[in-house]
């Protein structure tokens, strides 16, 4: 087994060959001079292919399948001619609310890039939600080095991308918006009680955070923003009321700057923000302070710009599977409560020795359903121990009852 030391300069190494062709697409050996086309993948690209080594990249060629490459041994050109000819729509049209739909998320963003597409669009409308949701969303899309990731804030119920989704958009390779979107307003919210089937009480779960978390949470947007080339001082004030930007203009070179901060020889060309007030930037607003890359009013708009026009649209359906799924496990849990109400109310009476055993294995059921559903589904948010103990409980009364009943006999 390899060194820790060993495999860390093996990263660092491929890190430092591909930082910015980390999506090309063109392989040519520099002994042999031959070529492949294909494109990088995260991980084995068949069964068969074998784990890279040390220092080696996994790849999909049209000439020879699923290899590993030594990157030192290969030029590489980006030019797209061995990517497949599509473009995979991941959306993000409602609550960053539930576990279920981020690992949908994470997962539909993993499996797209995987498939060698020419890129992946985030399609947002969503006024937010949970920041550590959101900060999974965010690491999926910037741990995605095989291929470009576009936000495309659409527009729609939610009318942008606010709150927790602005950072979702951050953390994507570029921003596309509609005209009349928004992006911003980015205060730190956290769970702190969810019912379960809660979907969009906003009330039920919002919580606004202390000032140590609140740092960590504008610090995070702001490498999201900077590691794009966005200015980062934006993005701290979508979450930070405190906080005022104005642009300023030095020898024709912009900056964004807190007033404090401003040099005699700087001229103030506006004032994005006042002290008290959080960031939230119109379409035009966000292009104009390059949060944004473009204003385009459409789907097919976007791919024509983005010179993939004539690409096939996937629409990954893996969110909106996972929000079916949580809707029948949330039917099946009221089926169930409902259940144990009547079990409840039967027990409170004198029932004969067979009817109330049997009303105790039913309930014993149900809360053994019920326990396996809130192991499989944390969005329930159930205390796995209490729901033991009762079980625990009815077994005990159940135990207690049998033996009544032949001890009667």
């Amino acid at each position: 087994m390899k060194e820790p030391k060993a495999i860390f300069i093996a990263i660092l190494m491929y890190l430092l060959v591909f930082a910015d062709v980390c999506y090309c697409d063109t392989f040519t050996s520099r002994q042999s001079k031959e070529v492949l086309h294909g494109y990088f993948t995260a991980r084995p690209s068949s069964p068969q292919a074998s784990q890279p080594e040390g220092g080696q990249i996994s790849v999909y060629t049209q000439e020879k399948g699923a290899l590993n490459l030594n990157p030192g041994e290969w030029e590489i050109t980006r030019d797209r001619q061995g990517r497949n000819n599509k473009v995979v729509v991941v959306p993000v049209d409602d609550m960053i609310m539930f576990e279920i739909e981020t690992a949908a998320f994470e997962q539909a963003i993993a499996a797209a890039s995987d498939e060698g597409p020419l890129l992946i669009i985030v399609e947002i409308d969503t006024p937010g939600g949970r920041t550590d949701l959101a900060q999974r969303m965010c690491a999926a899309i910037t741990q995605t080095a095989t291929c470009d990731v576009i936000a495309f804030i659409k527009g729609g119920q939610y009318g942008g991308a606010i709150s927790a989704g602005a950072a979702v958009a951050l953390a994507c390779n570029k921003i596309y918006m509609a005209n009349n979107t928004v992006i911003g307003a980015a205060t730190l919210v956290t769970l702190s009680k969810v019912e379960a089937g809660g979907r969009g009480k906003e009330r039920s779960y919002r919580e606004i955070i202390g000032e140590k978390y609140s740092s960590v949470w504008r610090a995070y947007l702001a490498s999201l923003a900077q590691q794009n080339k966005r200015p980062g001082l934006l993005a701290r004030a979508m979450v930070d009321s405190s906080i005022e930007v104005i642009e300023v203009n030095q020898s024709g070179k912009r900056a964004f700057i807190e007033p404090v901060n401003k040099r005699p020889e700087q001229q103030v060309v506006r004032t994005w923000n006042k002290s008290g007030s959080l960031v939230t930037l119109t379409a035009e607003e966000a292009v104009g302070c390059t949060i944004a890359d473009g204003l385009v009013n459409s789907r097919e708009e976007l791919l024509r710009q983005l010179e993939v026009g004539d690409a096939n649209v996937v629409i990954d359906k893996a969110i909106a599977s996972a929000k079916r799924e949580w809707d029948i496990v949330k039917r099946r849990v009221n089926e169930i409560r409902k259940s144990l109400d009547l079990k409840a109310k039967q027990s409170r009476y004198p029932q004969p020795a067979p009817k109330f055993l049997g009303i105790l294995r039913g309930a014993r059921s149900d809360f053994e359903e019920f326990k396996k559903l809130a192991q499989k589904y944390p969005d329930l948010h159930v205390d796995i121990e209490e729901v033991e103990e009762i079980l625990n409980s009815i077994n005990a009364a159940y135990e207690n009852a049998l033996r009544e009943t032949k001890r009667r006999r």
